[in-house]
């Protein structure tokens, strides 16, 4: 996880700025699962695994301001970008966190990722799955907003060049685009139904893809309580 720890830290000044231009369908990707959120009207905490700048706990913030934010990540200089994003506010702690061997403490309502669990190996994000449902207090949600391996090999690569074309047009400089195809060598997709199992397998009883776009998608666990 070294290397993964190293390019983001390198990165975490210019992420945000760079997603809307990496993520073809950036607002719906961020915002698909804010419904379900608004609808735990009793949920009072909140964990990001792989936080990174604190995105998509942004978004989160804004659906309710009166949740309580752990962010996670193994990155201290996303962390950073997140402290300053959230200056002021008291209902946001950091934790540097690798979730691929550390255990997840505490109990929360909510536990949120986006775009960095597809950094382990299936056995990891089985490992992760497990925890996070452990981790959930009766009647908790999981959101995982990601991207996904296709269903077959042809679609796999449909996926991957439409989005390369898509980085390529962005009117991104050269560096971030080399930057941008040096991180995607990182990356270990799974397919969505491999996850989508090993959620069920985890314990979690009701779970669906709420999202999906090319190989972005979100989908969620409901540990019914």
């Amino acid at each position: 996880m070294n290397t993964i720890k190293e390019q983001f830290n390198h990165i975490s000044e210019r992420y945000d700025s760079q997603r809307e231009r990496l993520i073809p369908c950036f607002h719906d990707f961020y915002n698909a699962a804010l419904p379900l959120v608004k609808n735990m009207t009793e949920a009072k905490t909140v964990l990001d695994l792989g936080a990174g700048s604190g995105l998509f706990s942004k978004f989160v913030y804004e659906q309710n301001t009166e949740l309580q934010f752990t962010l996670a990540d193994l990155s201290a200089g996303m962390l950073d970008v997140a402290q300053k994003r959230f200056a002021g506010l008291s209902n946001f702690s950091y934790t540097e966190f690798d979730f691929a061997s550390d255990t997840i403490t505490g109990k929360y309502d909510i536990i949120i990722s986006a775009l960095a669990i597809h950094h382990l190996e299936d056995a990891d994000k089985e490992s992760l799955y497990n925890k996070v449902y452990t981790a959930l207090n009766p009647g908790g949600l999981f959101i995982n907003a990601d991207q996904v391996e296709g269903r077959s090999p042809m679609f796999d690569e449909f996926y991957k060049s439409q989005w390369r074309q898509t980085v390529i047009n962005s009117g991104l400089d050269e560096e971030a685009i080399a930057k941008a195809f040096e991180r995607i060598k990182l990356d270990k997709f799974a397919s969505l139904e491999l996850q989508l199992t090993m959620l069920e397998n985890a314990g979690f009883t009701q779970v669906d893809c709420i999202y999906k776009n090319l190989n972005f998608v979100v989908f969620c666990g409901s540990r019914v309580g």
